[in-house]
């Protein structure tokens, strides 16, 4: 009987270990596919141009962060803004000197931003003129009812940052990503 016991526990014991390992490897695969976010597009108006935006992404594990910061880019070239799309570790993403507009976006994981965009906003010095605005993507809703808990998940600045968000949204699997899109950047544009 009390080998039987040992064993349990050791098995118990086992199990969690495999859990726990899984869990940590989802979480470092889901922060290395933001290193491969390397790509970026300029997008530009057909109208004359009011302005440049640039709109930053960590695609996650999905895609669906790079779809969103798509549509995102897309809004704002209609509104007549250069825009450029980049990937999160692109050499775009880097230089936001010249930019009126700084959009940036990723995976929400665990109830948190990933760690490429946290680092991001977290070194981001923008122009004095430039506005910031923020976007995520994930599954709970519900987050969406409470403005300040929207903000906590999407937005994971330190208390020494020297730059206001403007704007914040989530993206919520199988929403219409056009109409929210476009009322993310109506208020961003404001």
């Amino acid at each position: 009987m009390k080998t039987r016991e040992i064993l349990k526990i050791a098995g118990l014991g086992l199990a969690a270990v495999l859990i726990a390992s899984f869990a940590l490897l989802g979480l470092v695969v889901f922060d290395v596919i933001s290193y491969t976010a390397t790509d970026s597009q300029k997008l530009n108006p057909t109208v004359t141009a009011v302005g440049k935006a640039l709109v930053v992404y960590d695609p996650g594990i999905s895609g669906q962060a790079k779809d969103a910061a798509e549509t995102i880019a897309k809004d704002l070239q209609k509104k007549g803004y250069i825009t450029d799309l980049a990937g999160i570790n692109s050499e775009e993403a880097k230089n936001i000197s010249e930019y009126n507009f700084i959009v940036v976006g990723g995976p929400i994981y665990a109830g948190k931003a990933s760690a490429s965009v946290k680092s991001y906003l977290n070194n981001l010095n923008p122009p004095d003129n430039a506005k910031v605005a923020v976007f995520a993507t994930g599954q709970d809703a519900d987050i969406l009812n409470s403005p300040e808990m929207l903000k906590k998940e999407v937005i994971p600045l330190s208390n020494d940052n020297s730059f206001q968000i403007v704007a914040v949204t989530k993206f919520i699997e199988n929403e219409d990503f056009n109409k929210k899109s476009a009322e993310f950047v109506d208020s961003i544009l404001k």
